[in-house]
């Protein structure tokens, strides 16, 4: 049952254009007037960072980097499950003993692994499409978009929430694996669960001229309504996400953030413990084992601390949009 407010509720703030250098996956972002973070009560030139843990679930050597990454004893600040994943019942079990814990979906329609696979939660008479010849998700974005129609997608993808749910997941945000719910044939469906369940997206204002002087026209072509949809709402959307990040030295991580721009910004990482596990799945094992070893404990959130950043969850956006103290 849906949580949020209704689309059409509160108009928020018109934007206007800002000429910044991008970050992260090399995209400029233009400024709403009135960011996130003034939004949620911190001030306008105040730096606000959401630490977040990509592919939670996805092998026991990741759910056990995760949770001692997680604040307090770590650096970071929320982490999304990949529920399809046959670990995914561990993080479930964690959170209950955790109840503070800042979990979300990292909502996919992917599975890249080949000696790894894992299949969609939707039946297959319901999703004959979600499925490549071995029963699986499909490997690439590019064969998701090829073979599954969009219905066909909203329904895994709402699978997936409730099956978080189910597992007793107070899930707080959703986000994207491989980026491929972001694609404009899927981001419909993204972000009406986003409204429908009052639960806050990863998704963010890129510079729209830049897309298309990049060759991206059709990403901005899908983007833009879905934000005038989530504005009318009131919805929360990020001003800025750090994603190319695996496997980065200390002194890069600490660049990043000395020039994070005012607003919000979601950074993520992919930390797991080094395993056997983790090498027989491709060749990034000790780049995940590295990002474990920059935010296992707290002396990253420390430097952060020291440059004036403040560090959020998405819990907190969560609770400004549904109780109506999201200006």
């Amino acid at each position: 049952m849906a949580a949020g407010r209704s689309e059409g509720t509160h108009r928020s703030p018109s934007l206007v254009a800002s000429h910044g250098k991008g970050q992260g996956m090399g995209l400029t972002c233009y400024a709403p007037a009135v960011n996130l973070a003034e939004r949620l009560g911190y001030g306008a030139e105040e730096r606000v960072l959401i630490l977040n843990a990509d592919d939670v679930g996805s092998t026991h050597a990741s759910n056990a980097a995760v949770f001692e990454c997680l604040a307090p004893h770590g650096s970071l600040t929320s982490g999304s499950v990949l529920v399809p994943s046959p670990w995914a019942r561990e993080p479930a079990l964690w959170a209950q003993e955790h109840p503070d814990a800042d979990l979300g979906i990292h909502m996919t329609l992917c599975c890249e692994y080949t000696p790894y696979r894992w299949r969609p939660l939707t039946d297959r008479a319901d999703g004959p499409h979600l499925r490549d010849a071995d029963g699986g998700l499909w490997r690439t974005s590019q064969e998701v978009i090829d073979n599954v129609p969009a219905e066909e997608a909203a329904l895994e993808l709402r699978a997936q929430i409730e099956s978080a749910l189910a597992l007793g997941i107070d899930v707080t945000h959703l986000d994207t694996h491989m980026g491929t719910v972001l694609q404009p044939k899927f981001i419909e469906a993204y972000v009406s669960l986003g409204l429908e369940y009052g639960i806050p997206l990863f998704i963010f204002r890129p510079n729209p001229e830049r897309l298309k002087s990049t060759g991206f026209s059709a990403f901005w072509d899908g983007l833009e309504p879905q934000l005038r949809r989530l504005d009318d709402a009131g919805f929360p959307v990020l001003d800025h996400v750090i994603t190319d990040t695996m496997g980065k030295s200390r002194e890069f991580y600490l660049e990043r953030f000395s020039t994070l721009r005012p607003g919000v910004t979601h950074f993520l990482v992919h930390p797991a413990k080094a395993s056997e596990e983790t090498e027989a799945l491709g060749d990034n094992a000790d780049l995940r084992a590295h990002d474990y070893e920059m935010f296992r404990d707290r002396s990253m959130a420390e430097e952060i601390d020291k440059l004036g950043i403040r560090t959020i969850t998405y819990r907190e956006v969560r609770e400004a949009y549904r109780s109506g103290t999201l200006r």
